[in-house]
């Protein structure tokens, strides 16, 4: 939840070393063709065929786009052919007369997903899909099957075998669940299985500008490299949060598909898609990323012929959240400090507009070209349309006349003839998105982007973003990215009709190596309403946000941007990080001040250094301890850990100096040995009886003739 992201404390001692300004590589700035599939049909539903270039008309946001390439595609089920306008202008999306592209053979690509069944969700599944497999599988025509559980499986990777894909939809919709140690044999199974075989993979991947493609010819080899890199790319993301599983591995069949020419397709069989609030965002990059890719999502609401009503999950959720913030307008209900329980209570309120897993599922299918198919068990009709849409259809190119990028969404719409004589199915639009190597980029990220592009940097509002070092082991720096944002900086607007105040912030921070690749990302975009009466103790809290990363040794830049939408407001930061080469022996973590603690999460990144046995560390940037004065004692808590040599246990000595003289001395016992063989250590000094000024916080770690330190600035007023 957002709310928990959100800690309360004050700031960091040094700012972070500034880096003259320089170009920021943090994408390419050039449009692509957007490709288009349409699909037309009369007024009693039958294909309309034979329409040349004149008759269509493509417009992004109202405006007329000029047309690069028109092709007609017709045929039985997987026998599609070309018939191309000679009217129609050419470019590289079509390949000269005489290339070895045969577009008679052109490639068609069908992934079909299942995503957590119930039995009779499995039973309808299992059977529509191998009746369209049964009347669609032909010539050229590739299927691959998966599954998203508590993961992404690949149960088969493309192929035109029927036995082998009738073998894989019965094990996918047989109700197993997945079985993460058997995935990990089977992805390496598929690396073994492409090893030494490249060249062939790399003919097939060239994508549709590549006049030496033959998309007749697709290699086992190229099939495994695919859904090994789906797999990869699904499985890095599913380790952020579980929430985001269905997304992000749907993402991961995308955009390994958007290499690939031909006619793309998703079947995608649920019975219910979770669209949290707080993953709108991701939700609509998806939807973006498919429509650039030209892939078409089919989805299928396997719960079959429902008697009640979908809106039921809405009014529960909207009632449930009434209920609570009923509580705290009434002053029933224990206010937290850091606001959180006001925030989940905003969150329900959201979550239950989009509640509803068919509208969900209509969204994600009718916004990429596709539709959906629910409330019958019968699905042989609508079954039959989809393959048409899959075999008689029309490629439209066009190349944007606004060829800059906003992050914006912008609209597609395809006419045909005079209004509503046809029916048009086609994709709805996409965002003007950069690319990011490596990288997801989504549309809130965008003024973010430009804002570490821009010289000099925007400074409107204060916060701190810094790589925490950790355990250097087997040639990698375990880190953790910090951005520590002190809310009193943020602009609340008050609604005092609806007596909240409702503030809209987006952070972000780019970890780039010496070439300017992107290594590591973090990012949130967060829309926050709170009770007008809270606001005051809100706006003394912080917003920290963290993500754990591993680096190699070397030189880095850490570039940190954050907007504040309501305010208008802008500011970027960029510092410079040097990860040195460590011998083995003795060391320790950098010294950071702790928010507090907070339990272990159920789920949790083994590399995240935060973590320990019952807890977790939430560490801040501040600087500054304010007494709390009177009988209230204030103490200073900090946080490291020490990785002792050979098991053996060392001295820890707590020192804070100001003028280079020792204020203060502590010589804690540290605790035993984690089952890492790590000394995770959490302390506390008091510091009362200290004069106000600036100090230095100093840990010394000492193990008979070798000692190390760790220091930062504090100030304690």
């Amino acid at each position: 939840m957002i709310a928990a992201l959100l800690c309360a404390v004050a700031g960091w001692a040094q700012q972070p070393p500034a880096v003259p300004a320089t170009p920021v590589p943090a994408f390419r700035a050039s449009a692509n063709e957007i490709l288009v599939d349409v699909v037309v049909r009369d007024k009693r539903g039958r294909m309309v065929r034979g329409l040349k270039a004149a008759d269509v008309t493509v417009l992004e946001n109202g405006v007329p786009q000029p047309v690069t390439l028109f092709r007609e595609r017709r045929g039985e089920a997987g026998k599609t052919t070309a018939a191309i306008d000679p009217a129609a202008p050419v470019s590289a999306a079509a390949p000269p007369t005489g290339s070895t592209l045969r577009l008679e053979r052109q490639v068609r690509l069908v992934s079909l997903v299942f995503e957590r069944l119930g039995p009779e969700g499995r039973r309808l599944s299992r059977q529509a899909a191998l009746d369209f497999l049964k009347n669609d599988l032909g010539a050229n025509v590739y299927y691959a099957v998966f599954t998203i559980d508590r993961g992404f499986r690949v149960i088969q990777p493309y192929t035109a075998n029927r036995e082998l894909l009738e073998a894989a939809i019965r094990k996918a919709a047989s109700g197993e669940r997945a079985d993460y140690a058997n995935n990990s044999a089977d992805i390496e199974r598929i690396r073994t299985n492409s090893a030494g075989s490249v060249g062939a993979a790399a003919g097939v991947a060239a994508g549709p500008g590549s006049s030496s493609v033959d998309g007749g010819s697709m290699s086992d080899e190229q099939a495994n490299v695919m859904a090994t890199r789906m797999s990869e790319y699904a499985d890095m993301v599913t380790r952020e949060d579980f929430g985001r599983v269905s997304i992000f591995s749907l993402w991961a069949v995308i955009k390994e598909l958007a290499t690939l020419p031909g006619r793309k397709s998703v079947l995608y069989f649920s019975e219910q898609l979770e669209m949290p609030n707080g993953l709108v965002q991701q939700f609509k990059s998806m939807i973006s990323a498919a429509n650039r890719a030209n892939v078409s999502v089919y989805a299928i609401d396997a719960r079959g012929l429902q008697a009640g009503s979908d809106l039921d999950r809405n009014r529960s959720m909207l009632g449930n959240a009434a209920a609570v913030s009923g509580r705290y307008t009434r002053g029933t209900a224990t206010v937290t400090e850091d606001g959180r329980d006001e925030f989940r209570t905003f969150d329900k309120a959201m979550d239950s507009i989009r509640a509803s897993s068919q509208n969900a599922m209509a969204e994600l299918a009718e916004s990429t070209g596709g539709f959906l198919i629910a409330n019958t068990n019968d699905f042989r009709k609508p079954l039959a349309k989809l393959s048409e849409d899959f075999n008689t259809y029309y490629e439209i190119a066009y190349r944007p006349t606004d060829q800059g990028y906003d992050g914006r969404f912008r609209q597609i719409e395809v006419r045909v003839g005079a209004k509503d004589e046809y029916q048009i199915q086609a994709r709805n639009g996409y965002y003007s998105l950069p690319t990011m190597d490596g990288q997801n980029v989504f549309p809130f990220e965008v003024p973010l982007l430009n804002a570490l592009g821009r010289a000099p940097l925007p400074r409107d509002i204060e916060f701190r973003a810094h790589v925490v070092q950790y355990r250097q082991q087997e040639g990698q720096q375990q880190a953790l990215l910090v951005f520590d944002l002190p809310m009193k900086g943020v602009t609340f607007t008050k609604d005092e009709k609806g007596k909240l105040a409702r503030s809209h912030i987006s952070v972000l921070s780019l970890v780039k190596d010496a070439q300017g690749q992107v290594v590591s990302k973090l990012s949130r975009d967060v829309p926050l309403n709170q009770p007008l009466d809270k606001v005051e103790g809100f706006m003394q809290g912080r917003f920290i946000v963290t993500r754990p990363l591993l680096l190699v040794p070397g030189r880095y830049t850490v570039e940190s941007a954050l907007a504040d939408l309501e305010g208008q407001r802008l500011a970027a930061r960029k510092a410079v990080l040097v990860v040195p080469k460590r011998a083995d022996g003795l060391s320790m973590s950098e010294l950071v001040l702790l928010r507090r603690m907070e339990p272990r999460p159920e789920t949790v990144d083994a590399n995240d250094p935060t973590v320990l046995a019952s807890s977790r560390v939430i560490p801040t940037l501040a600087d500054t301890i304010t007494r709390a004065g009177g009988t209230v004692k204030t103490a200073l808590s900090a946080y490291l850990v020490v990785y002792p040599a050979e098991g053996r246990m060392p001295r820890l000595v707590l020192d804070l100096l100001r003028d280079g003289k020792v204020a203060a001395r502590m010589e804690p016992t540290l605790p035993a040995l984690d089952g890492e063989g790590n000394i995770p250590f959490v302390t506390s000094m008091p510091v009362d009886g200290l004069a106000p000024g600036l100090y230095e916080f100093r840990a010394t770690v000492i193990d008979g003739d070798k000692g190390l330190q760790r220091s930062l600035m504090v100030t304690i007023e």
